[in-house]
């Protein structure tokens, strides 16, 4: 009998959780012990939706540090600026870092306790020092990124690889962007390591530890062709989507009679910017005159604080509901374009169900999704915090290259194994076979500097600022004649 292990998963209760969660059913159906730990009724209620199929352990560590009002209100502070230099401070010190100091101190009150007692754990992003305390007690865990790997995030992302804030694509990059973004992410990643290795902690956004990525499996939900393929260490793997997508939950009886009218032939198009994005009145009035067409029918989700100014009667090629799964929809036969604000799972979601997308990013790492979709011809993307237009759409539902590459998207990514080889991965590392998969570059933080030879660049410097005292030298003790 194949050995049981207790696996506990932690993270805030925001989108990144919930493919965690959904690793966490099948963990669960395979007879192991799962707890998830995160905040507030939120938390469960995510928990219930993503492994409805097996019943996980849920233990909240109190009230939401973020409440609802305070997350609606500072999301339209963060979306009132489409500079993404200012959005991901702001982001990073009013929505994630409340979170960061409950959930180290909650996680390490309940080892310490001995309340959990996990064999292996399983990090949602962000996790801030979690890690630390899971070391401190000798317990190994995996790290859950949700999207495409991108600086500056992830200590293993190649140098060649943009962040969002310098969206080209690294096949044809000039020599300018290869200055910038080469230049900027080298010089990134010494300061990281070499901070590291003096030990500084990262209190800001310690998600940008080294340490909390050094020796640990990293799970990518998503393949390469989606991502910018690029070297990696072994225990760096790309798992597809994970959630999954047999277990969809069903559509609204409304919205199901209204799919079921849609007339035979005519394309659906699906909308959703997600539950972070908050859409102004003046945006939902924008959208709903754009979309509404003779060409297509509209299935829109848009949460119900965002519908207060919708007209009473809508067009009957337009419904709008306030939840609508999103996988569901995109796999519908009669849908067959996908309006996005190109979150990470909402992306690979989508091209996972093979359906082309129409993008228009709005903060953080949704330019850099928009682009992978884009560069991968399965889409097009507008530019950050667009509007929908409606040559955009209409644009792709009459391109057929764009469905036919999503479709080999989906196909590549059914093959990378999903929710069932994340589970086998996380098994044999709680057994502790990935051992053997660590790379020299992995084993500790003198390591990871010198095998990445950054001793070599500061010997350089030193070198040069010799060379340039004996010259000061020389050119003192024998001045030149005017």
């Amino acid at each position: 009998m194949a050995e049981k292990f207790d696996f506990l998963i932690v993270g805030v209760p925001l989108s990144p959780i919930h493919n965690c969660i959904s690793i966490g059913q099948e963990l669960c159906l395979r007879g192991h012990n799962v707890t998830v730990i995160s905040f507030a009724e939120r938390g469960r209620q995510k928990v219930a939706k993503y492994a409805s199929s097996c019943k996980l352990n849920y233990i909240s560590l109190g009230e939401l540090p973020v409440s609802d009002d305070k997350e609606e209100e500072l999301a339209r502070q963060m979306l009132s600026s489409n500079n993404t230099l200012r959005q991901t401070p702001f982001m990073v010190k009013n929505m994630m870092k409340p979170y960061f100091d409950p959930l180290k101190d909650g996680v390490a009150k309940l080892l310490k306790s001995g309340e959990v007692k996990p064999s292996f754990a399983l990090l949602a992003l962000p996790f801030g020092a979690v890690g630390r305390e899971l070391q401190a007690y000798g317990i190994d865990f995996a790290v859950n990124v949700p999207t495409i790997l991108i600086p500056p995030i992830s200590p293993w992302v190649n140098s060649f690889i943009p962040m969002p804030i310098h969206l080209v694509n690294p096949h044809n990059m000039t020599f300018l962007d290869r200055l910038l973004v080469i230049g900027s992410n080298s010089l990134m990643n010494f300061g990281r390591h070499l901070g590291a290795a003096a030990g500084f902690q990262f209190s800001f956004m310690p998600d940008l530890s080294p340490e909390m990525w050094r020796g640990h499996l990293t799970f990518v939900n998503s393949i390469p062709g989606f991502d910018y393929p690029q070297l990696l260490p072994p225990l760096v793997q790309y798992t597809g989507p994970v959630v999954d997508v047999k277990k969809m939950e069903p559509f609204p009886e409304e919205v199901e009679s209204w799919l079921e009218a849609v007339p035979d032939g005519m394309p659906v198009v699906y909308v959703s910017f997600g539950t972070v994005v908050r859409l102004t009145p003046e945006r939902v009035a924008a959208m709903l005159s754009t979309l509404t067409s003779t060409e297509y029918f509209t299935l829109w989700a848009l949460p119900k604080p965002q519908q207060v100014h919708l007209p009473d009667a809508l067009p009957s090629s337009v419904m709008i509901h306030h939840w609508v799964p999103t996988v569901r929809s995109l796999a519908h036969p009669k849908v067959k374009a996908f309006v996005s604000h190109c979150g990470g799972n909402s992306a690979v979601e989508c091209m996972a169900m093979g359906k082309p997308l129409v993008g228009y990013p709005q903060f953080g790492d949704q330019m850099a999704v928009c682009r992978r979709v884009a560069d991968a011809g399965a889409g097009i993307t507008g530019p950050q915090g667009g509007w929908v237009q409606a040559q955009d759409v209409s644009h792709v539902l009459s391109e057929p290259r764009y469905a036919a590459r999503a479709r080999t998207m989906s196909r590549l990514l059914e093959k990378f194994g999903g929710t069932s080889r994340a589970a086998d991965l996380l098994e044999l590392a709680a057994g502790g076979d990935l051992a053997l998969l660590k790379t020299p570059l992995e084993g500790s933080a003198g390591a990871s500097f010198f095998m990445a030879g950054y001793d070599l660049f500061i010997y350089a410097q030193l070198l040069a600022f010799f060379l340039f005292y004996l010259c000061c030298s020389a050119e003192l003790e024998n001045p030149s004649v005017a």
